[in-house]
């Protein structure tokens, strides 16, 4: 079985951490950048339409001032009671609009033009075109649905945009807040474009040296992330070396220090099944040469007396059969074990009575007990149907109650109780026998361990029993528990699920 698994190439946890960075920073100032270009685009589209704004109603404000200092003579001359209407005035400054009286005008609407790198055109009531930045040919007429919408529309000023232009209508009133013309602006966006154009060249400069600031900065958080990561793996190798003794000290952030904890338990209980295994190859040796020697002393002793007559010989070679019998035994428990330790140990589950079971063990178990007058007594709550293995749990419950039989005390007691709920069997063996140390209970179900070597060969045991019916009772999912006090018995609790799975 290999302790640790072969390496295999996948993703770098260092690239992965980097490249996570990367993106995120990348898309961050990404998005930014869109953003804050769309922004700029809008706030210098909104100075332009407000500085238009304001010249044009410093265009029509002096155009205003212009036609009536220019024609208040005529209108004295032409009409003594000086009540000619403001936009009579406008009227009649179109038709004359070739005339130098408003040639002032030219300059301040070429110049608005020039700024905008667009077209201004200032249109009277009736769609007459007075001034135009483009044309020198006046008195014309210019009507669209815009115009029109702007001429009756309950608001001073109109913007209508396109991929090439804006459009800017503002409206011209007199003195008395009545329509008299319009100013229209059209807005070149090419200055707006470049604007936007060059802005978008200054960010993504930005981008480029913010994007290799946090390729720097992802290196040497990515490198940070998994210096840790690095230790515990050169850790690892050393251990997979057989250097099973060195943990590794405790470091670093929090989910480290766990996972560096976990890992030095997890070589402890490595270390621990690696001596185990060894104590258990030297227990076996052990176990298996000890009747051989004794087979061989008592070989060996008849073949050395000359003078043995029958008697002596029998006696000899019944010793000899039980020193076999003892082998074969140790042998037949060693090779259940192994089968028991098999991942893929064969289960045949089968739907059987409890109480049946436990009736078979004991009448096969209570002739031992007689001889020692050991009163054993059975006690069932109810009857209990479960699926089980019936031969290994029938092992596994002979070694619990043979066990409290061999080590009780001459007139002593053993009780066995079955009960269950909705989920589990219980079953209980008490004895009032020589009870278990504490210093031992937590070796019981070790592989040949005996709380009282002397006294366990005595009876016949292996000193495998109980490792047999601990494996047996986790093949079946279930749990074994003891409690004992040295000198005052020993009690086994079992708790197996009714139903597989």
């Amino acid at each position: 079985m290999k302790i640790f698994s072969e390496k295999k190439d996948g993703i770098s946890l260092k690239l992965f951490v980097a490249a996570v960075i990367i993106v995120v920073c990348a898309a961050s100032i990404g998005i930014y950048a869109l953003i804050s270009e769309k922004i700029y685009y809008k706030q210098y589209k909104n100075d332009i339409l407000e500085d238009v704004d304001k010249d044009t109603e410093i265009i029509a404000k002096h155009l205003i001032e212009n036609m009536s200092e220019d024609n208040q003579n005529e209108t004295q001359e032409d009409n003594p009671n000086g009540n000619q209407d403001v936009s009579e005035i406008f009227a009649g400054a179109s038709v004359d609009s070739a005339g130098s009286k408003y040639d002032s005008l030219d300059s301040d609407i070429e110049l608005l033009s020039a700024v905008y790198e667009g077209r201004v055109i200032l249109v009277d009531a009736e769609y007459r075109i007075i001034k135009d930045s483009s044309d020198s040919k006046n008195n014309k007429y210019i009507i669209s649905e815009e115009l029109i919408s702007a001429m009756h529309g309950n608001d001073n000023s109109y913007i209508y945009e396109n991929d090439d232009y804006i459009r800017y209508i503002k409206k011209i009133k007199d003195g008395d807040e009545k329509n008299i013309g319009l100013i229209l602006v059209h807005i070149s966006k090419d200055k707006i474009d470049s604007i936007s154009d060059a802005v978008s060249a200054k960010l993504i400069v930005v981008f480029l040296v913010i994007l290799v600031l946090c390729i720097m900065i992802s290196h040497y958080i990515s490198s940070f992330s998994v210096r840790d990561l690095r230790y515990i793996n050169n850790q690892m190798d050393i251990a997979q070396n057989g250097h099973l003794d060195e943990p590794i000290k405790e470091k670093g952030f929090t989910e480290f220090r766990n996972l560096i904890g976990n890992y030095n338990e997890t070589i402890e209980k490595l270390a621990d099944i690696d001596s185990s295994r060894q104590e258990f190859v030297s227990n076996v040796s052990h176990e298996l040469k000890t009747p051989i020697t004794s087979m061989k002393v008592l070989a060996d002793s008849l073949v050395q007396n000359e003078d043995a007559d029958l008697n002596m010989y029998k006696e000899f070679m019944s010793d000899i059969v039980d020193e076999i019998d003892r082998e074969s035994k140790i042998i037949t428990d060693l090779l259940t074990l192994v089968k028991m330790d098999k991942k893929s140990a064969e289960m045949n589950i089968e739907e059987i009575s409890i109480n049946n079971l436990l009736d078979i063990i004991l009448k096969r178990v209570i002739p031992i007990a007689n001889q020692r007058n050991i009163e054993i007594t059975y006690e069932s709550y109810r009857d209990v149907v479960a699926e089980v293995d019936e031969v290994k749990l029938s092992l596994a419950l002979s070694n619990i109650i043979e066990n409290a039989v061999k080590y009780n005390i001459d007139n002593g007691w053993v009780k066995v109780t079955l009960n269950a709920d909705h989920k589990y069997f219980h079953i209980k063996v008490a004895d009032s026998g020589v009870g278990i140390p504490d210093d031992c209970k937590s070796m019981v179900f070790e592989r040949f361990y005996r709380v009282d070597k002397a006294r366990s060969r005595d009876t016949g045991g292996t000193g495998l029993g109980l490792a047999i019916t601990k494996n047996v009772i986790s093949m079946h999912n279930g749990t074994i528990k003891l409690y004992s006090e040295s000198g005052e018995g020993t009690t086994f609790t079992i708790k197996i699920p009714l139903k597989r799975g």
